[in-house]
């Protein structure tokens, strides 16, 4: 991004950050999976984003990432959601154009049975 004064970068790990907090707010995600390496690192760094790629281009950022969605969640729908919701995120906070979100559905989330007798509260 050339800038009337100089150059601006944003990087890679704040354009993660960005993505993942997106991609949290679609209701049907659980979690973005990271691996075991990322998630030392997401604990050390105290970051949420760890498992999400950025690759910058020419002209263009791209994004990968693995997530779990909750049991019963449509796939193709929480997906979709998912990349429009990162694509508008990134584009209006860091002024970069997004080419390709690929998000890969990792695993389902199954909630917990409740035990005999104790009773769901709201």
């Amino acid at each position: 991004m050339e800038a009337k004064y100089g150059n601006v970068r944003v990087d890679n790990e704040v354009l993660a950050s960005i993505a993942a907090i997106a991609a949290r707010k679609v209701p049907g995600v659980h979690r973005i999976f990271t691996s075991f390496v990322g998630g030392i690192i997401q604990w050390i760094k105290r970051t949420g984003d760890a498992g999400i790629k950025v690759v910058i281009g020419e002209d263009e950022v791209n994004f990968e990432l693995r997530v779990v969605i909750d049991y019963g969640i449509n796939i193709p729908e929480v997906t979709y959601q998912i990349q429009k919701a990162i694509k508008e995120e990134v584009e209006r906070i860091s002024g970069l154009k997004v080419g390709n979100v690929d998000v890969i559905v990792h695993g389902i989330h199954f909630p917990k049975k409740e035990t005999e007798g104790e009773e769901k509260n709201d």
